[in-house]
């Protein structure tokens, strides 16, 4: 594809020692190979990354932009001569059947979702019900019912809550502005499993979401 490709991409001559090898393979590098390679790793990180968006998200006109971009990156790549064309379609490809073969995954986790939203109204209205009792009892002091009607105004903030939110976004921050490139990879793997973790234990949540979408804009920041 590009002249002199390996030269001025990779050490030369190559080391002879496995640590440095790992080194290497763990840099981050958007430029592809020096041959065809099938499959690209580019093309299924990034398809990867889209079938998961588009399942977290659950919106048509999200999706569609999203798998736009990802074909758009692939003509990038292939006329760039980065990779061949077969290389990035069969990323795409092999990436999203194997997606599609794990969706009894997924929807298992939709049913434990809905599940537990049809508990959560159940415990909502039970709770309600509470509250509409005890407005009827304090209805007699007109103190106590103007200080319950402050109280069931302010919002009640809670800051384990904000912290385990901003905690992916910052650790992401600090990967791409702190970590060197040879460790970033790790820090993606370890996303992954963090995410993974919560949606083996507790299924499909809010925080699973919100750790996936820092994985992909980490992802992206650090590949493109």
């Amino acid at each position: 594809q590009i002249p002199r490709c390996y030269p001025r991409r990779f050490p030369h001559p190559p080391p002879t020692d496995w640590p440095a090898w790992l080194k290497i393979g763990f840099l981050p590098n958007s430029r592809g190979g020096c041959n065809d390679l099938i499959l690209s790793g580019h093309a299924t990180v990034t398809s990867t990354l889209a079938c998961a968006l588009t399942s977290v998200a659950g919106n048509g006109t999200l999706s569609r932009a999203v798998w736009t971009l990802v074909a758009v990156d692939y003509a990038i790549e292939a006329l760039e001569g980065l990779h061949y064309s077969v290389d990035m379609w069969l990323g795409c490809v092999v990436t999203c059947l194997l997606w599609v073969l794990t969706r009894g995954a997924e929807r298992e986790g939709e049913r434990e979702r809905k599940e537990l939203w049809r508990k959560l109204r159940w415990q909502q209205s039970q709770q309600l019900q509470q509250q509409q009792l005890q407005q009827q009892q304090l209805q007699q002091q007109q103190q106590q019912q103007q200080l319950y009607e402050h109280s069931s105004r302010t919002p009640q903030w809670n800051g384990t809550v904000i912290g385990m939110y901003a905690l992916p976004t910052i650790l992401g921050f600090l990967i791409l502005t702190v970590v060197p490139e040879a460790y970033v990879n790790y820090f993606l793997v370890g996303y992954t499993l963090w995410a993974g973790g919560i949606v083996f234990r507790w299924g499909q949540t809010n925080y699973s979401q919100h750790i996936l979408l820092c994985l992909l804009y980490v992802t992206l920041a650090a590949y493109l």
